[in-house]
C-alpha cells in the first residue's frame, strides 16, 4: 500500500472521529479533503476500521452513513496513548 493511500485512510479515520458519530460521505469528504472517498471507505470497511450503516438509516442528503467501528476507536486510542507516553519521555 503506498504513503499517499496510508494518508488517506487516515484522514477519513480522523474525519470520522471529529463527527462523534454516524457521518455522511460529503461530511467526511469536506473534512477529510479527499474528493471522492468510496473507495477508499470500502478499504477500511473490509479492514473492519469503518462500518456502513444500514441502508435504512440514512443522512438528510440520502446519502448513506458511516462511523467508526470499536476497532478503529481503540487503535486510535491507542496511538495517542503511545504519542503522548513518547512526548512525555522526551520531557523527562
Amino acid at each position: 500500500m503506498s504513503k499517499i493511500v496510508k494518508e488517506n485512510k487516515a484522514k477519513i479515520l480522523f474525519a470520522l472521529d471529529m463527527a462523534k458519530g454516524a457521518a455522511p460521505l460529503g461530511y467526511i469528504s469536506k473534512h477529510s479533503g479527499i474528493e471522492n472517498p468510496c473507495e477508499l471507505l470500502q478499504q477500511l470497511e473490509k479492514d473492519g476500521l469503518v462500518r456502513r450503516l444500514p441502508s435504512g438509516l440514512c443522512s438528510l442528503s440520502l446519502m448513506p452513513l458511516f462511523e467508526l467501528t470499536s476497532k478503529a476507536k481503540k487503535l486510535m486510542q491507542q496511538a495517542i496513548d503511545h504519542q503522548l507516553q513518547q512526548s512525555i519521555d522526551a520531557l523527562v
